[in-house]
């Protein structure tokens, strides 16, 4: 049994069986993703989820706190498998942690031609992925990335992420949309 069957397992639990895998690798380290296809139990989204960011430690964290990040997507964006498994390597390349409400901005665009530049990390919106005990001693928490433009990151980090998310929520973005606008529109 692999190290994050237990995790693999969980998510089973919650979403069913995944539709896709992938698996990407950089050094030493793995992570995969696993994808299920829009339905009740992922929240009507096409849910793309990490898969062994919880097999490594967080820096300066106790031995047993570990991550895992999900997004999700109206229709299915495939694009973002790559860019889903930086932000679950990010913590062992950059020993740094990502907390919710905390930013990545990345120095590329996360996919070509879509102008998104990084994530904003939160807990969940509801408690279908919130946190699970795991028998080896690991405390997994689920963390939603929520794909930014550079106008937004630019706000998150001068007023927060939550003024960036009440701002999102007064204009009605739907941030779950591959090819939404930008929040402000003028930059």
């Amino acid at each position: 049994m692999n190290r994050y069957q237990d995790v693999r397992d969980f998510y089973t639990s919650k979403m069913g069986e995944p539709v896709r895998e992938a698996l990407f690798v950089k050094d030493e380290f793995k992570i995969g993703i696993l994808k299920w296809s829009a339905s009740v139990a992922t929240g009507g989204v096409t849910l793309y989820g990490t898969l062994g960011s919880s097999d490594y430690p967080l820096p300066g964290r106790h031995w047993g706190h570990r991550q895992e990040f999900f997004i999700g997507f109206a229709p299915e964006w495939d694009d973002i498998a790559e860019p889903l498994a930086q932000l679950g390597s990010y913590t062992q390349f950059r020993s740094a942690n990502l907390e919710s409400g905390h930013t990545l901005r990345l120095p590329v665009e996360l996919v070509e031609e879509t102008w998104l530049r990084g994530f904003l990390v939160v807990e969940p919106l509801d408690d279908v992925l919130s946190r699970v005990a795991l028998g080896d001693g690991r405390h997994v928490e689920f963390l939603m990335a929520i794909p930014l433009y550079s106008n937004e990151l630019d706000f998150a980090a001068k007023r927060g992420a939550e003024a960036l998310r009440d701002a999102m929520s007064e204009k009605n973005i739907p941030f779950w949309k591959a090819r939404r606008r930008s929040t402000f529109i003028d930059g």
